[in-house]
């Protein structure tokens, strides 16, 4: 039995708008859904895609990707992802895996992608509207000049200080409980007048903050902050 195809969709940033044609076309005619879960409420992707799409006779299959750094509860949670996909293609079914944003930028999409492709099945990959490029529409704000750099920068894990002085633009993404060293070194660096946050792009509560004195520790993990 040939096995079935395995596509890394991407929906964009939550406004289901910007959810491409090609990436409609192939949740469209796909019965098997995977998407990740955080075990805690429902799935956001799922959410953003149910209302552009009729799901109600597609069969879900919640992949469980932990809030943890964890590097052994993660590695068995993308093998997990990856046994329970192998099964549906195995079957011969084609299966679409739901990312937020772009499937290439920091996608829980990537580590079940590596582990089927090293047993040949086929994969294909769907690109969409990133977090970041949306938000800077909505903040009306250009990333880059002709010569000048765009940096895409984890906030946590890395020296927040080091990285506010490269050249060019920065744009922090993955921000989780890191706001507050961020907040300091922003200041620190009298950078106050040259930055601007996006909270929840494209969704219901969606907030734009232009300048430092519009931040507050508590703004959540779906935080994209951009440094010019």
């Amino acid at each position: 039995m040939e096995k079935g195809r395995l596509y890394g969709v991407s929906i964009g940033p939550g406004d289901p708008n910007l959810i491409t044609v090609k990436a409609m076309n192939i949740i469209s005619k796909c019965n098997y859904i995977a998407t990740p879960h955080t075990g805690n409420g429902e799935s956001l992707a799922l959410s953003i895609v149910s209302k552009a799409i009729d799901l109600s006779d597609k069969e879900i299959i919640k992949l469980k990707f932990p809030m943890t750094k964890d590097k052994n509860i993660l590695a068995q949670s993308h093998k997990e992802a990856a046994e329970s996909i192998e099964k549906i293609l195995d079957s011969g079914n084609d299966v679409v895996m739901l990312n937020l944003g772009d499937v290439t930028i920091f996608s829980t999409f990537a580590y079940t992608m590596d582990k089927l492709l090293e047993k040949n099945y086929d994969v294909e990959v769907i690109p969409g509207v990133t977090s970041f490029c949306a938000s800077a529409s909505k903040l009306k704000i250009g990333l880059t000049t002709m010569d000048e750099p765009l940096h895409i920068i984890p906030a946590t894990g890395i020296d927040i200080r080091e990285a506010l002085q490269l050249p060019g633009t920065k744009v922090l993404m993955k921000i989780g409980k890191s706001m507050p060293k961020l907040i300091e070194v922003l200041k620190e660096l009298k950078l106050e007048n040259n930055v601007y946050a996006v909270q929840n792009c494209g969704l219901e509560n969606e907030k734009l903050s232009i300048g430092l004195d519009e931040f507050d520790d508590e703004m959540g993990y779906f935080t994209i902050v951009v440094v010019k």
